[in-house]
Parts: C-alpha cells; structure tokens; sequence
C-alpha cells in the first residue's frame, strides 16, 4: 500500500510539472479524478496562466456539459473571442470563455434593429475561482436564437445553463426556466446590441 501510494504521488508529480512552471509561486495541486486545480491567489493569475489552466481543464469540462445529452456542447472548434479567460462579475465573478457557432463577425455589430440570425448559439463555459485558492470546472452558460415570438421580452434569445457535471439547471421555457429568468433580466441591459453584452476590450481577440 504504501508503495501503491508513492508511485501514484510521483505519478502526479510529473502531471504537475507543465503547470507549476507557470505558477505565481509554484503551488499547485491537481486530483484527476475530480479535476480540480488549486493556486495561490486564483484571482491574481495572469492571462497566460489562467490560460493554461483553461487547456488542462477544458476536454473535461466539455465531456461533463455532454453528459447534458443537449446538441451543441462541444464547442472547442468554434471561434473564441477572448485571447484568455477572464472574470465575468455577471457570471458569478467567474473565469468565462466566449464562443459562438456562426455567424462571428455579427457579433461585433449586433443591433436591435440588426439581430442575430435564428440559429446563433452563444456559448460562455467557465472555472470557477474562490478566495482559498481553489479552482473547478463552472456552469456552461448557452444563449440561443430562436424564431421571433419565442420570447420577445427577451430578444427571443433561449438561455439555458449546465452545471459541470451536465445536469440541466435551467432552460427557457423548458425544465428550470424560473432558474434562468435572471440571465435574459440581466441581457436586457444590452437589448439595444440584441442582449449581446460586449468582451473586455484587453481579452478582445483580433
């Protein structure tokens, strides 16, 4: 037993390597099996380190948003518009990543008189951060276009949101859409740009 547990602590050791070399200050741990990441300071990473992280822990975030059984969850070729994950204050204060399936040119001219075309799927996945220095995988946020009279309040945009494990917290007019009414309140901030809220221009990719 306690050679089983040597070799395995080597064995993370060297999975470690490639992250702890872009640490602050070189703690990190990492659980396979539960995919979770813990650095110091979280909040504090710079772009190219929330950036690795975001590599190592995107193919297991995108296989537990499949387990949704939803169309559309893997998103890892579809364009992204952020050159790195940034903290979102209206998605929890967490890491977010913007992807959209089509049409990415009119995301930057979305108006209210200049819609998205039905069919648009705007997919914001996410990691989650805490102050003791934790970081997981977060919720999929997905916005869909759909045909006009779907839900007019809301720039007929569908919102639904996965948690990571792909169970299916809430859709519009679907099971939980009580759950999501927050996130087509907050769009209507940016209902002029079609409920489309704009990146930091920092993270902006060109």
């Amino acid at each position: 037993m306690i050679r089983t547990h040597r070799l395995l602590f080597i064995a993370l050791a060297l999975m470690l390597l490639p992250l702890q070399a872009i640490a602050n200050d070189g703690v990190l741990e990492r659980w396979p099996e539960g995919g979770h990441i813990r650095i110091h300071d979280p909040r504090g990473l710079s772009p190219e380190e929330a950036e690795k992280i975001y590599d190592a822990m995107l193919d297991r975030m995108v296989t537990g948003y499949a387990k949704s059984g939803l169309n559309n969850m893997d998103y890892r070729a579809w364009p992204r518009f952020n050159t790195s994950p940034y903290v979102s204050d209206q998605h929890g204060a967490r890491f977010v990543n913007v992807y959209i399936n089509q049409n990415a040119d009119q995301f930057f001219t979305a108006s209210d008189q200049e819609p998205m075309p039905i069919g648009t799927i705007v997919i914001k996945d996410s990691i989650s951060a805490v102050e003791s220095g934790g970081i997981s995988r977060g919720p999929l946020f997905v916005m869909e276009k759909m045909p006009p009279g779907f839900k007019p309040d809301f720039g007929d945009w569908r919102y639904s949101m996965i948690m990571p494990n792909g169970k299916l917290f809430g859709i519009t007019g679907g099971p939980g859409n009580r759950a999501v009414e927050f996130c087509g309140e907050c769009h209507l901030q940016v209902a002029g740009r079609d409920h489309l809220f704009e990146l930091p221009e920092e993270y902006l990719k060109r």
